[in-house]
């Protein structure tokens, strides 16, 4: 089976590592993976050597011709005349463009059987097309409707393609949408994120954390979503009123990363708190420590709660909207509390002073690559 996964960059995040780790559990299952992605800013991560990778340079593309250019001109006023249309002009070009590359690509290599298109992004680049082959993974719970406009635009987008939802939570959010905006996607499955642990375990032993105290850790984007300010108010709980002696490292970056170094001073936790940025390879830290704490508002599935499990570390987790509900389940579900930062800073210490004895391997099984792959092949007839 010849297969691609699309996506818009390979930026240090969640969903990008996602996109790897589809194309590659097709690669490892013995079929021809390709991972196509559009922007090469900030890339870091890529494939193993067995995934053909190749770089679609949409923007490139249509600034080469005089049409394209006057197209993205075109697109830029209609934006401001009708807010967030941009990507339904945009894309009426970019889909072209997109058909065209595959065309290339399979005059090289052969006919696709499936493609895969992860995340909003690139389903508003390339929303024109109509193909059987072609699978939106829907990734995030931020789904919104609106008016006329917005729900026009959301039939775009999601009426008659195949859906693949990442958690339950996803799939429920999706039919709730497509209620209230009138559209009917021609399937909707869930599939999980596949999940090599092999490789997590693997990149866990390639430096040992420079480090020589105890700490719990928090690793991810710093977004609003993310909501590590809970984090940094509990931790500042546990340490005052509750003995907490442990380190907290923050692995991650984003557009509230100055706000929470600001919320860190204002507790004069300097000392305590060690922000690292963005790692490309975070994983020695967490197996190394003690205890990860996950604070997301909402998630499509929670890709950090799967590579932790990975690494045998503990979790505590606040009840987190969405695809963690997938994952912290059985025994898992007295580790997810309230949002609440006294509430986060117990249950903290008491997995720190008590630990955990759990089978981490069992909550893995069903995000195994070979499981994902099968689940494709099943519910498409592949």
């Amino acid at each position: 089976m010849r297969v691609a996964v699309v996506v818009r960059s390979l930026k240090i995040g969640g969903m990008e590592r996602s996109a790897i780790n589809i194309a590659q559990a097709f690669a490892d299952e013995g079929h021809e993976s390709h991972l196509i992605y559009f922007r090469s800013k900030n890339a870091a991560l890529k494939p193993k050597e067995n995934v053909y990778l190749h770089h679609f340079d949409i923007e490139k593309f249509m600034k080469l011709s005089v049409i394209g250019l006057v197209w993205m001109i075109y697109c830029k006023l209609a934006n401001i005349l009708i807010r967030h249309s941009y990507f339904f002009w945009h894309g009426m070009f970019a889909s072209w463009i997109f058909k065209y590359k595959i065309y290339q690509l399979e005059r090289k290599y052969g006919k696709f059987d499936l493609i895969i298109l992860r995340g909003q992004g690139t389903f508003e680049s390339v929303w024109m097309l109509k193909d059987d082959r072609l699978k939106q993974v829907s990734v995030s719970m931020f789904i919104f409707t609106g008016g006329i406009i917005k729900n026009f635009f959301l039939r775009r987008l999601y009426d008659q393609k195949h859906i693949i939802a990442i958690s339950n939570g996803i799939k429920r959010k999706i039919e709730e949408v497509a209620k209230i905006a009138h559209f009917q996607p021609k399937s909707l499955n869930v599939i999980y994120n596949p999940m090599d642990v092999a490789l997590v375990r693997q990149r866990a032993l390639e430096y040992v954390p420079d480090i020589d105290e105890e700490y719990i850790l928090y690793f991810g984007r710093i977004t609003p979503n993310k909501n590590v300010g809970l984090l940094i108010d509990a931790y500042n709980y546990a340490k005052t009123k509750l003995s907490l002696n442990k380190k907290l490292v923050i692995i991650g970056n984003g557009p509230k990363y100055e706000d929470i170094k600001k919320q860190i001073q204002s507790y004069s936790l300097e000392d305590d708190i060690i922000m690292l940025g963005a790692l490309s390879n975070p994983y020695p830290w967490v197996k190394a420590a003690k205890l990860v704490v996950f604070t997301s508002k909402a998630e499509g599935l929670g890709n950090v709660l799967l590579e932790t499990l990975a690494c045998h570390t503990p979790i505590v987790s606040v009840k987190t909207v969405g695809g963690p509900e997938d994952i912290m389940c059985g025994e898992l579900r007295h580790y997810r509390v309230d949002f609440d930062k006294e509430v986060l800073a117990t249950k903290i210490v008491e997995v720190l002073k008590n630990g955990v004895d759990i089978d981490f391997d069992k909550y893995l099984q069903k995000f195994q690559p070979a499981f994902v792959v099968q689940r494709f092949k099943e519910v498409y007839h592949l």
